[in-house]
């Protein structure tokens, strides 16, 4: 009884990976037509704003930036993410990826004192590294847009706490 149900369970298991693996094209065929894109993307361990992403066959590197300045903040997210592409077909692609996040922030903040009338106005910085790794999708949208949709695991403030992330990106290829 035990190897007739063993047996069922592994044809289905073939059948079904065979069918997933139908829908892949050629290797030839999912080449990338377009290695450069440029978009924003956002997430806690591929950092946040603009984005600029190379790819090169299964391979792929992203980098994304925002700086922030006035007279009382300075800001920065810097992110590296790296990817590899596990299955690609016409309008999809899953892949493996890699993020590393800096955030910087230093504020001026005015502290009060009961005692004090004046507020003393101090300088407070924070800095941290948040690295994740997951599986994200590529959906294209158009034939030059691609929405990504990432999540995993994740290190935050410099491995402190362990928890899921989540992370996106729109990209514009050329």
């Amino acid at each position: 009884m035990f190897r007739k149900r063993f047996l069922i369970l592994t044809i289905f298991l073939v059948y079904g990976f065979m069918e997933l693996q139908g829908q892949n094209l050629n290797e030839k065929e999912v080449d990338p037509i377009f290695k450069h894109a440029v978009g924003a993307g956002a997430g806690f361990t591929t950092g946040y704003g603009l984005s600029y992403r190379f790819s090169a066959s299964k391979y792929a590197f992203q980098l994304n930036f925002a700086p922030y300045h006035d007279k009382e903040l300075d800001r920065y997210s810097i992110g590296l993410t790296f990817l590899y592409t596990l299955i690609k077909n016409k309008i999809t692609s899953l892949y493996l990826y890699q993020g590393n996040h800096y955030y910087y922030n230093s504020q001026i903040i005015d502290f009060y004192n009961p005692n004090n009338p004046d507020p003393v106005k101090q300088r407070v910085t924070s800095n941290y590294i948040n690295n994740g790794i997951g599986f994200g999708i590529e959906i294209i949208i158009a034939k030059r847009i691609g929405l990504n949709l990432m999540g995993g695991y994740a290190f935050y403030r410099n491995f402190k706490d362990l928890n899921l992330t989540g992370e996106t990106a729109l990209f514009y290829k050329f």
